[in-house]
């Protein structure tokens, strides 16, 4: 798959996942995203470290010689079992639930280390 298509299409599960939306209020289930408020600012720590964690994993994989695509995939693969952890594993009194703006950041930081090893290689 070309990078490009891959790109667009982990940035639209990204929208559709961050599109759904949690259960009825007294419904028991349980939501699959924290609320816009629960998941803090765009610009908070929480969120450059996942930045920060993306952009080392890709380009490591980009270094090692894997495809952007690749390395794009399981840069962001990391990112959704992240994700899954926080929904399913992690204890209910830290907050359980997924953010997609944590996604987004991921995102963000596997496009900057894929692009950063590119610049680099010129």
């Amino acid at each position: 798959m070309r990078p490009r298509r891959l790109l667009v299409a982990i940035l639209g599960l990204v929208v559709a996942l961050g599109s759904l939306v949690s259960p009825p209020r007294g419904a028991s289930a349980e939501r699959l995203f924290l609320t816009s408020a629960e998941q803090g600012p765009w610009l908070a720590a929480d969120k450059e470290l996942h930045f920060a964690g993306s952009l080392a994993i890709a380009a490591s994989l980009r270094v090692e010689g894997q495809s952007r695509a690749r390395s794009l995939g399981a840069t962001f693969g990391v990112g959704l079992l992240k994700e899954v952890y926080d929904v399913t594993l992690k204890p209910r009194r830290m907050g359980r639930g997924s953010s997609w703006k944590d996604l987004a950041a991921d995102l963000a930081g596997a496009v900057a280390g894929v692009a950063l090893v590119a610049a680099m290689d010129r």
